[in-house]
């Protein structure tokens, strides 16, 4: 690449999961040009995560237009500060990673579509191609790697890595003290929300996995829930056995990727979460809606996805099935690295 941008723009509004999977596409891209500066305009929800990750200098949160985020009065102060960032900001070039009405108007307004990196020829061509002879779309990870081919980026991993933080482990090890968890008890995460809107599946079968797991492999529940669930993880709670369930509403981000490595096993729906503790390290026992290939299935060699149409119709015995597989896998590793 004859071109070596200093100062790089990452346009990627995206929601947790997507902003999980790009991931890969952020590291290889640090890989190539490790003495750039990579800053990333990225949704509000997902910038923290991204804050936690060494390969990005500089997040700027930006409302998303889907959930109507930049019409609020509260946020208003901060998208102006983002622009104001933005116009200040002197891009050698831009990239978008997720290609939607956000990035699109601040392109725009920062005058880079004709820079380095930004919509090309090869993007044109690559859509009408598609559009004249269709196939299954590529994996959203394949898809924001394939965006940085015009600048020599090569691949560098396959599945999306979180680091945790000295501060965050602290924290944890903290907490875990607090509720006397004992050095090597296992730890299992249960999410139950998936999102304002979305299908769930059944609480009480959250429980009753939970309190098989807890009786059966004397375990502890780790009870996460997002800002926009807050409740549900007391309920479940509320359906454990006694001083078995930790509960963590609302975490900070750092806090939850700290926790997720170390969970001996997640179950959640295929959601943002459930990327997270993949990309942590954690098992993964996913509740999914998408019966066929997913763009968005999670990536990591200790996932087990159950599909089905509708969650209800994934049984109960199914998901502890997984389970047991997933935390039998966990332990042969443990021992062959000992």
């Amino acid at each position: 690449m004859e071109f070596e941008p200093r100062n790089i723009l990452v346009l990627h509004v995206a929601g947790l999961a997507e902003t999980i999977l790009a991931l890969p596409a952020l590291r290889s891209l640090r890989s190539r040009l490790p003495h750039a500066r990579i800053t990333v305009v990225s949704s509000a929800g997902a910038a923290e995560l991204l804050e936690q990750t060494p390969e990005v200098d500089e997040v700027l949160p930006m409302g998303r237009l889907r959930n109507a985020e930049l019409l609020r009065p509260t946020l208003l102060l901060r998208e102006g500060r983002t622009l104001g960032a933005l116009r200040r900001g002197n891009f050698d070039a831009a990239i978008e990673f997720k290609r939607n009405t956000e990035s699109g108007i601040l392109l725009r307004l920062l005058n880079l579509p004709a820079r380095r990196g930004a919509v090309g020829i090869e993007s044109v061509i690559e859509r009408i191609r598609q559009s004249l002879a269709p196939r299954p779309p590529a994996h959203v990870a394949q898809q924001y790697l394939k965006r940085l081919e015009p600048w020599d980026v090569r691949p560098i991993e396959s599945a999306p890595r979180l680091p945790t933080s000295r501060e965050a482990d602290a924290r944890i090890e903290r907490l875990l003290e607090k509720y006397g968890v004992r050095s090597g008890e296992m730890l299992v995460g249960l999410h139950p929300g998936a999102g304002t809107g979305r299908p769930r599946w059944p609480l009480e079968r959250f429980a009753s996995i939970g309190a098989r797991l807890i009786h059966n492999f004397n375990a502890r529940a780790i009870l996460l829930a997002g800002p926009n669930e807050r409740g549900i993880a007391k309920r479940l709670a509320a359906q454990l056995p006694a001083k078995k369930s930790i509960v963590m509403e609302s975490p900070r981000m750092a806090d939850w990727i700290s926790i997720a490595a170390r969970m001996s096993l997640f179950i959640g729906h295929a959601g943002g979460p459930a990327h997270l503790a993949a990309a942590a390290g954690a098992p993964v026992v996913a509740l999914s809606i998408a019966v066929d290939f997913s763009p968005q299935d999670l990536l990591g060699p200790r996932i087990d996805t159950l599909r089905a149409p509708h969650l209800q119709l994934i049984s109960e015995e199914a998901v502890y099935e997984s389970a047991c597989k997933l935390l039998q896998m966990n332990r042969a590793e443990a021992l062959r690295a000992r």
